[in-house]
């Protein structure tokens, strides 16, 4: 068996890339999770119009000339998602703030 050594640098290592990378994450996760469970501009009503389209667009190209079925999924199902991942967005926020005053 081959084993590399080498000097271990987790000591010395600055993490400053990778709290970026969350703090970004976690602005953009605020910001599209609060414009869906606010519905800002419509965005729950531009979703579901979306995924109507789609499924209309299924039932077409697969011969179904009956209405597509979008019964499962209502406006608060959008909105509770956008609030869940708005408190994740804070989540990772408070996550970097605490990992870069440690």
């Amino acid at each position: 068996m081959i084993m590399i050594v080498g000097a271990s640098s987790a000591d010395t290592s600055d993490p400053m890339g990778v709290l970026i990378f969350l703090a970004a994450l976690g602005f953009a996760a605020v910001l599209a999770g609060g414009r869906m469970a606010f519905n800002v501009r419509g965005a729950v009503d531009a979703t579901l119009a979306r995924r109507r389209a789609v499924l209309e667009l299924k039932a077409q190209s697969t011969g179904d000339l009956g209405l597509p079925d979008t019964w499962s999924l209502s406006p608060f199902f959008f909105k509770f998602l956008g609030s869940v991942t708005m408190m994740a967005g804070f989540a990772l926020l408070a996550l970097t703030l605490i990992l870069v005053t440690d």
